[in-house]
């Protein structure tokens, strides 16, 4: 009669065990790394969206300016959208604000169309770049025209434009004319911006931590693999794993 090995039952059970321990690890992957190319790739549509915007305004260098960043209601929800803008830096200089219509904040600012109107003036004398953060929300009530944010860069003294741009939409249910970019808030709406303008202000629009959530995404799920790699093993099992490579490891005599 051939009588079951208590070891081998006991080392056995400890495998499945620890097999069925490294499951979630696998699902905890598979899932991470299912959320990071859904982010990546925009699969996954949050109630806010955000952008890191960049001017290079060399042409204008020197020349005293206003960023006008004007949020304007189209479809009759008042207050369902609103705009954040994060401090403005430039390597000009930065003058006086305005956070009095619809606006609320400073800094961050945060303009809303709950009058029909949110805005936020900054006064600056123009360098070579200017940057912020924005972010934004993309509700539409269905009724009308999406809510529409602009920003205009206008001239400090006269309040009319410093540049003419190829987003010039006079005629549309929410106007605007001259435009650096704008947001039509809906769902899965994205920024736009001006691609000519005169005098050339190239703009350059990014998403804001995509790649650090990417690199992370990537490193924790590295470090899952690792730990497969170095499954956890029972004790028994582990020791006997040592003896045969102790035994291995030691020339037979005569070699």
């Amino acid at each position: 009669m051939i009588h079951p090995n208590p070891n081998h039952s006991r080392t056995a059970a400890g495998e499945r065990q620890a097999m069925v321990k490294r499951r979630p690890r696998t699902r905890f992957a598979a899932t991470l790394a299912a959320l990071v190319s859904a982010f990546i790739l925009g699969g996954i549509h949050h109630n806010a969206h955000a952008v890191l915007v960049n001017l290079d305004t060399t042409l204008l260098s020197g020349t005293s300016a206003r960023l006008d960043f004007a949020l304007l209601d189209g479809d009759g929800d008042l207050g369902n959208n609103t705009v954040t803008i994060s401090p403005i830096v430039t390597d000009g200089t930065l003058g006086g604000d305005d956070c009095s219509v619809g606006c609320t904040g400073g800094p961050p600012f945060t303009i809303s169309d709950a009058f029909g109107l949110g805005q936020f003036l900054q006064d600056l004398t123009l360098g070579t770049t200017v940057s912020f953060d924005l972010s934004f929300t993309t509700r539409f009530s269905g009724n009308g025209a999406p809510d529409r944010l602009s920003l205009l860069l206008l001239d400090a003294g006269s309040n009319l434009t410093l540049v003419h741009t190829s987003l010039d939409f006079s005629s549309d249910p929410v106007p605007v004319q001259d435009a650096l970019l704008i947001v039509d808030h809906s769902p899965g709406a994205q920024i736009r911006f001006a691609t000519v303008s005169s005098p050339a202000l190239p703009i350059a629009v990014s998403e804001p931590g995509a790649g650090a959530l990417f690199s992370l995404g990537l490193a924790l799920i590295g470090g899952q693999r690792i730990r497969r790699r170095h499954p956890c093993v029972p004790h028994r099992t582990e020791a006997a794993a040592q003896a045969r490579l102790s035994t291995s490891t030691h020339p037979h005599p005569g070699e």
